[in-house]
């Protein structure tokens, strides 16, 4: 089944247009929206099948596509994986700087210790 963009539609005038791929609009009357679908809006990514109406090809059966085209889900699921991938890193950056930041205080806590003591010797 073809699907499509809604160029434009009017309730009020009872007709519009649905952009193709092959860049070509076809005519969608209201009569050839699918049962239980009152209105398009521009935009709207639907799918149709084309008969050949009383001044060329129309849409009819139209209603919202079912879903995303593969294409654009796949696109998505791509942007998904590379924000996945950057947020991982992220984490695994903050990790590392908070066990640098432990290893630091604890050498500073070390060095502490070992003056306390040659001081004790010292003073003994």
């Amino acid at each position: 089944m073809p699907q499509g963009k809604v160029k434009w539609f009017s309730s009020e005038k009872a007709f519009g247009f649905i952009e193709q791929d092959n860049d070509n609009d076809i005519f969608v009357h209201v009569t050839g929206l699918a049962d239980g679908v009152t209105a398009i809006d521009k935009d709207m990514l639907v799918e149709y099948e084309v008969e050949q109406g009383r001044k060329g090809p129309q849409a009819v059966n139209v209603k919202p596509a079912a879903a995303a085209p593969a294409a654009e889900v796949e696109a998505e699921e791509e942007v998904e994986a590379e924000v996945e991938a950057e947020e991982e890193v992220e984490a695994e950056v903050e990790v590392e700087e908070a066990v640098e930041a432990e290893v630091e205080v604890e050498a500073e806590v070390e060095v502490e210790e070992a003056v306390e003591v040659d001081e004790e010797v010292e003073a003994d």
